[in-house]
């Protein structure tokens, strides 16, 4: 059986890190789907967006449970990818606690 993706873009001038981390842990909970990835697109028109790609899940075991964090060497991330903040690119760990 196929995933199923939700795609959620989230303005470019996103004020933080945490808002990021809060944003995306309120999705997992209304959406019922974990946090897959995040990547940094530039739209037509130069609209700078965050794309977030949740799967969904059976269960709620573990949702909401994120951790955002600007990458550094030597962390260990469920996985790492970028997100806008204040509209500049930022190369984020994400973590997820159990």
């Amino acid at each position: 059986m196929a995933e199923t993706l939700f795609t959620i873009g989230f303005h470019g001038s996103m004020s933080s890190i945490k808002g990021l981390e809060h944003t995306c842990n309120e999705n997992e909970i209304n959406l019922n789907a974990k946090l897959k990835s995040l990547d940094t697109v530039l739209k037509q028109g130069g609209q700078k967006i965050t794309e977030a790609v949740f799967v969904k899940q059976q269960g709620r075991a573990g949702l909401g449970k994120l951790s955002i964090k600007k990458t550094v060497d030597g962390d260990d991330p469920t996985f790492r990818g970028k997100a806008f903040i204040l509209t500049q690119p930022i190369n984020v760990s994400v973590f997820r606690s159990s």
